[in-house]
């Protein structure tokens, strides 16, 4: 989404700073994901779950879990890949460099990626580029979401049934949140360092449960 809109990448949006962009590339990464049920102290983590999502790629954007038959009202997860696994070099599957999500220069992962343009950008060609990334001291752009599932919804999982999350991500956070970044004065930011930060502090509060549904 993109406020109230739904995205597609052929056409233009205005950010809440009032500034029209648009938008060729948009991938992220989710790990770290954990069920938890406060109520019941009941918690789960689901073991190396790192999912790279690519808006290019429908496919990727569908995630299972296995709750073991927990009911549970939260789920939890980071926007990025772990600082275990940026100290481990290059990995396989989703965590490949070959998804163009690796900084050889900087070993590391990119953790969330977002490409484009906007006529406001003084870039060549009006470029928009942010691969947000770092993972050390008081610039780790490392984020948790923390989502609440309805409890009427959630407890039914102990019933063995599977449950369908339907999760909403605006891009307009990116730019509006807990820090005000026009695209005009950050047209772009490609290493870490406080604005990286503060892109992710946004970027955060992208994720919104839309809806629920239960199946057999």
């Amino acid at each position: 989404m993109v406020g109230l809109k739904q995205f597609n990448f052929d056409s233009t949006y205005t950010n809440s700073l009032g500034e029209n962009f648009s938008i060729s590339k948009f991938k992220y990464y989710i790990s770290n994901i954990e069920l938890e049920n406060p109520v019941t102290g009941m918690k789960k983590s689901v073991p190396n779950s790192y999912y790279l999502i690519n808006e290019s790629d429908s496919a990727s954007k569908k995630i299972w879990i296995d709750n073991d038959g927990i009911g549970f009202t939260k789920i939890s997860f980071l926007i990025g890949v772990d600082s275990l696994k940026n100290v481990s070099g290059a990995q396989g599957g989703a965590l490949d460099p070959a998804n163009d999500m690796f900084w050889t220069w900087n070993t590391g992962y990119v953790m969330a990626k977002l490409e484009g343009s906007a006529a406001v950008s003084k870039q060549m060609h009006h470029v928009l580029e942010y691969h947000i990334g770092g993972f050390r001291g008081e610039n780790n752009v490392l984020q948790r979401v923390v989502l609440d599932i309805p409890s009427q919804v959630g407890n039914i999982l102990a019933g063995k049934k599977n449950l369908k999350l339907l999760i909403d991500v605006d891009l307009d956070k990116w730019f509006l949140g807990t820090h005000n970044l026009s695209i005009s004065e950050n047209p772009v930011c490609t290493t870490p360092g406080q604005l990286a930060r503060q892109f992710s502090e946004n970027y955060r509060q992208m994720f919104k449960l839309r809806s629920t549904s239960v199946e057999n």
